[in-house]
């Protein structure tokens, strides 16, 4: 490729002061002329819909800095820490990033790939001791870290408290041919709600938004922008759409997607008609086995009919894009460098292709999903309709 380019996987939920940052850092560290965000789509990684859709934020995101904006498509996307880094990973080396770049709490690149490798090489040992934890009634995230304790030690276990170096060393699980790169996370962690000076966490800023607060010292200018204008989905509207799907669903049915079983399905059939918000059906289902994030992604499994990840193909869905990011995509498919099908038209590239069309359904139904949520016009906001916008 004759430019050097760094990938990058984010959420931008909404791009905020901290993602201007590390793109900045990202860019110095490695000398690429070219960004690439693998980003997730209108259902994010801890299973909730984002604040603004995926095509708002991609723009938003371009504004900022970011070349070239694709999707990690929704079933890979709104799913554990590893399915979610293996898709954005593949995404971004079939798109010919040279680097990959990832925040993580610890910022110390060596110290995440000594645990990447310890975990690697004990895997097994490490999958038996949680699924014995798990039995016992713990959460996967607390039975992963317990296991890990018991064979690496505490201080490595340490690592997995946080929520960007979990994902920092599934990523490098997961790298092959391009050269990673973290940047420590500046500011607030991920669930402070209180911001520092001219930086806060996603979380923080979703609350401000929410309480319509002021938020412009903390996202730069397209992002302000962004949030001021957009539609944002509405938690009574999510929480109708989730009752009517619940109620039409079996125990059964509930129980099949990918993030069910155990009984949950029938814990949630038996609790729909029990509560009167979102939050408050969460709240009914979350136990100390069950995470907040388990229920969301479930719930949100549940809405799509979602099946194991590994039933899906692997794709890259363009949202948007500038002049060079243009260039940049248009080099990739003359030098057949990518072994994943570029979607940026829906109706042309995939119709025929009916393994493809299985996960990209999943991306249509939430794009549908979320914009009855927010009251957007079903046509005119549709996968089918919208395309990736060049931003001059």
């Amino acid at each position: 490729m004759n430019n050097k380019c760094v990938g990058i996987t984010a959420e931008y939920n909404p791009f905020h002061n901290g993602h201007l940052y590390h793109l900045e850092q990202s860019k110095l560290a490695t000398g690429a002329q070219i960004s690439v965000a693998a980003m997730s789509g209108n259902l994010v990684q801890r299973g909730h819909m984002a604040i603004c859709s995926k095509w708002e934020r991609a723009e938003a995101a371009v504004k900022c800095g970011i070349d070239l904006v694709v999707e990690i498509p929704t079933v890979f996307a709104c799913n554990s820490a590893p399915v979610f880094a293996s898709a954005a990973v593949e995404i971004l080396e079939n798109l010919g990033a040279d680097w990959i770049s990832f925040g993580s709490e610890s910022g110390n690149i060596e110290e995440l790939k000594e645990i990447s490798r310890a975990m690697n090489e004990k895997e097994t040992l490490i999958e038996k001791l949680v699924r014995e934890k798990v039995k016992e009634g713990l959460s996967y995230p607390r039975a992963r870290r317990d296991a890990v304790a018991l064979i690496l030690g505490d201080e490595k276990a340490d690592l997995l408290d946080l929520p960007n170096n979990i994902l920092a060393i599934e990523y490098l699980k997961r790298i092959q041919n391009a050269k990673p790169v973290t940047v420590k996370r500046q500011g607030p962690g991920y669930n402070e709600l209180e911001p520092c000076e001219d930086m806060a966490s996603a979380s923080a800023i979703r609350s401000m938004v929410k309480s319509s607060k002021n938020v412009e010292t903390l996202t730069p200018e397209p992002s302000t922008e962004m949030l001021k204008k957009a539609l944002h989905p509405s938690e009574d509207k999510i929480f109708q759409i989730i009752c009517a799907k619940v109620l039409t669903s079996s125990r059964e049915e509930l129980d099949r997607v990918f993030a069910g079983g155990e009984g949950l399905g029938n814990k949630l059939k038996n609790e729909i008609r029990k509560a009167s918000a979102y939050d408050q059906l969460i709240q009914r289902l979350k136990s100390k086995r069950y995470t907040r994030t388990r229920i969301e992604r479930f719930i949100s499994h549940v809405l799509l009919d979602v099946s194991a990840p590994d039933l899906y193909p692997n794709y890259i869905r363009v949202l948007a894009f500038n002049k060079d990011g243009s260039r940049y995509l248009k080099e990739v498919k003359k030098k057949g460098i990518c072994s994943l099908p570029i979607i940026t038209n829906i109706n042309k590239d995939a119709q025929n292709d009916v393994a493809l069309m299985s996960a990209i359904e999943k991306d249509i139904l939430a794009a549908d999903i979320f914009n009855l949520a927010s009251g957007r016009n079903l046509y005119d906001e549709s996968d089918y309709v919208r395309m990736p916008r060049l931003i001059e």
